[in-house]
């Protein structure tokens, strides 16, 4: 795999901030054009091909059913004096996301059961949805409330549909083939319109990161799959062949990763899984600042995931994770909140985990001449041809000197290699840092020593 910076030397080309704003003012939800629009303006960018997969609206998925097909058109509010004081044209977060079509002439009071604010945020516009229960209304500034413009009666008129004859819930798939059929999921959500931290960011995030994996030769596979969050990852899971989901090691679940706080790390579900220890290591490295969140069955798609059925470890990259900032599922998570430098260090994060995860491979030994025991390493050019150096010394690793480290560490191969333990596992048990291990590895691939895939 190349390194990181290689890739990120390129960002500019790729057009990422010239994205989020094409992205950023178009309406979207869990079914509609909207979402289809976005994903594959997505997907063109980065010149990534992608099968479109889909399910009938009313369709059972597990517990849940598929919701209709939901577009809407225009939308907005009219005072006693005519004049417009909500208006789906200045915000997408105006309507509520899934709301019926609705037109008529209503009291204050009975306006107000179908408004919601932020009180606390007067100036904020929430985002607030209704996929599942029928509902019409409208999110808005709290501080509209006690302005003189909200007066009634008030003129509603909201023109949406809901097609559950001939609608469908749509989500796509991209897969990079490597030299193994084990897997690593990609999984974004891509359904919330008009928020810049969640969800365009992980969006974008897991196109760039994708982007990166199919420019390379990969030991593994790797699967994006950009879906409408929780019912879209729930219809991926049902459609998956037990057979696929087993050769599924685990995966990320890209999200929120452009926000103003250090990285944080959520943990998988296990909390002790090889991506949990390599990302910690790695945004460590990129972000001295970094720490990690406990797993909890709250939040994002890694609940569906890793639910009994599928046991799918995934973790999620963050930079100011959903719930955890003031600006959350408001007006004021836009352009402006979120931070470019914040979303590279994040993309470099995504990128580094991948190549650790190319790195850990589980070696075995190749047999040349039947017996057991160490290589003889003098032949292959891999020991001095003058013995007799005493080389335990009681100093620090990082202390010794370079020959040193290549006897200790070559030792250290050569004991644990046993077809059964990882590179990783091999860093946790020597102390020697993955990536000596890894480098000194794969001396001993190019002298025929040993294989792996």
């Amino acid at each position: 795999m190349k390194n990181v910076e290689d890739y990120l030397k390129k960002y500019e080309d790729l057009n990422i901030e010239k994205l989020f704003h094409e992205l950023f003012p178009m309406m979207r939800s869990i079914t509609g054009a909207g979402f289809r629009n976005s994903v594959q303006i997505g997907f063109r960018n980065f010149g990534i091909s992608a099968k479109e997969m889909k399910i009938p609206s009313g369709s059972k998925v597990f517990d849940w059913i598929v919701p209709a097909e939901w577009d809407i058109r225009e939308a907005w509010v009219k005072n006693s004096k005519g004049k417009v004081i909500i208006d789906l044209n200045n915000s997408n977060l105006h309507i509520l996301n899934f709301s019926s079509s609705f037109h008529g002439v209503i009291s204050k009071d009975e306006l107000l059961k179908h408004l919601h604010t932020m009180p606390d945020r007067p100036e904020w516009i929430p985002y607030r949805t209704s996929y599942y229960i029928d509902n019409w209304g409208f999110c808005c500034k709290h501080s509209l409330l006690s302005s003189e413009d909200f007066s009634g009666p008030f003129e509603v008129y909201i023109d949406s549909t809901k097609n559950s004859k001939s609608g469908n819930l749509y989500w796509y798939e991209s897969e990079h083939k490597g030299a193994s059929t084990d897997t690593i999921l990609i999984s974004t959500y891509f359904c919330h319109p008009s928020l810049a931290n969640d969800n365009l960011s992980g969006f974008v995030t897991a196109l760039a990161l994708f982007n990166f994996i199919r420019s390379q030769d990969t030991r593994l596979t790797y699967k994006l799959v950009v879906v409408p969050e929780t019912i879209g990852s729930l219809a991926y899971l049902k459609s998956i062949r037990k057979r696929d989901l087993q050769k599924i090691l685990g995966g990320f679940v890209v999200t929120t990763t452009a926000g103003q706080g250090p990285i944080g790390v959520k943990k998988t579900f296990l909390g002790d899984h090889p991506l949990d220890k390599i990302s910690k290591e790695v945004c460590q490295r990129i972000d001295p600042k970094s720490f990690t969140y406990d797993f909890i069955p709250l939040g994002s798609d890694e609940r569906q995931y890793s639910s009994p059925e599928f046991r799918i470890p995934t973790i999620s990259i963050t930079n100011s994770k959903y719930h955890e900032y003031d600006e959350y599922h408001s007006s004021a998570d836009n352009l402006e909140y979120i931070s470019m430098p914040n979303f590279r260090n994040n993309l470099a994060a995504h990128i580094e985990v991948v190549n650790w995860l190319e790195m850990n491979v589980t070696p075995r030994k190749r047999d040349s001449g039947g017996a057991g025991g160490e290589f003889q390493l003098g032949k292959y050019g891999l020991f001095p041809n003058i013995g007799g150096k005493n080389y335990q010394k009681v100093v620090q690793y990082e202390n010794r000197e370079n020959n040193e480290l290549k006897i200790e560490i070559f030792a250290w191969l050569m004991h644990l290699i046993d077809g059964k333990t990882s590179v990783l596992e091999m860093s946790e048990k020597s102390g020697i840092p993955f990536e000596a291990l890894s480098e000194s590895l794969e001396l001993f691939k190019l002298k025929g020593l040993v294989s792996y895939l």
